[in-house]
């Protein structure tokens, strides 16, 4: 899916000064990585927990295969 492009309208006075403090070589340069530092800091960051969930979406046989044991594997654990 391709990207979906937005207009947005600004105060020319703002985005001057947001350029000009930030160092920015352009508005859109600006526009982009504030937003994308916005998006980073408001991500929901995951846990250990969500990590280790099991998707609801697989098969009954991936799952199963989750819980057995491969007998051509060793007992010893090397931490």
């Amino acid at each position: 899916m391709g990207a979906v492009m937005t207009t947005v309208i600004l105060n020319d006075d703002l985005i001057n000064k947001i350029v000009e403090t930030g160092h920015y070589q352009s508005a859109q340069e600006a526009v982009e990585t504030i937003l994308a530092d916005y998006m980073q800091t408001h991500e929901k960051q995951k846990n250990h927990f969500d990590t280790l969930c099991v998707n609801v979406d697989m098969d009954d046989d991936e799952i199963d295969s989750l819980f057995q044991r491969n007998k051509d594997t060793g007992r010893t654990v090397n931490l």
